[in-house]
C-alpha cells in the first residue's frame, strides 16, 4: 500500500514539454556540439563563418532524416543517429518543483487558453468533485490543472 499511496496520474498538454519546436531543438543541438568541439580544441573561426554555419545548420529539421541510417562510402557500418532528451525539473510535473499535484490524484493538465472555460465545464459535467488551479511553467507560462483525489 506504501507505493499506492504515491501515485499520481496525469495526461498532459504537449505544450508542457515541447517549449521549443522540435526542428529548433535539432540545429541548436548540433550547433551546440558545433561550438563545444571549437572550443575544446581551442579553434577560432570569423562570427560570420558561424553565422553562414548556423544558418545552413537550420535546414536540419526532419527527425526521420536525422534518424535514418546513412551509407558513407567505403563504410563497412551505416551509423544511425537516436536522440534521447532528459527533461528539466520544470518539464517534470510529477517533480518536486509542482507541489501541487499531490499523490493519490489524476489530472489533466493543459495550456491555458480560450478553451480552458469550455474543457472546465466538460469536466464538471462529467466528474464530481474536482479542483482546478494554475501551474506556471518556468518556460511555457500558465497552465490549468484539473485534478481528482482517489
Amino acid at each position: 500500500m506504501r507505493r499506492a499511496s504515491k501515485i499520481k496520474i496525469s495526461i498532459i498538454d504537449g505544450s508542457f514539454f515541447e517549449t521549443v519546436p522540435k526542428e529548433h531543438l535539432f540545429y541548436q543541438m548540433f550547433l551546440n556540439i558545433l561550438r563545444s568541439h571549437l572550443e575544446k580544441k581551442d579553434v577560432k573561426i570569423p562570427s560570420e563563418l558561424l553565422r553562414e554555419i548556423e544558418k545552413s545548420l537550420s535546414y536540419i529539421t526532419d527527425q526521420t532524416i536525422i534518424a535514418a541510417s546513412q551509407k558513407i562510402d567505403k563504410a563497412s557500418v551505416r551509423p544511425r543517429l537516436r536522440i534521447m532528451a532528459e527533461v528539466h525539473t520544470e518539464g517534470n510535473p510529477h517533480g518536486s518543483h509542482y507541489p501541487e499535484i499531490l499523490e493519490r490524484t489524476v489530472n489533466l493538465i493543459i495550456q491555458a487558453s480560450s478553451y480552458e472555460e469550455k474543457v472546465a465545464e466538460l469536466i464538471a459535467n462529467k466528474v464530481s468533485d474536482i479542483e482546478t488551479f494554475t501551474i506556471r511553467h518556468k518556460r511555457n507560462g500558465d497552465h490549468i490543472v484539473f485534478q481528482s483525489k482517489f
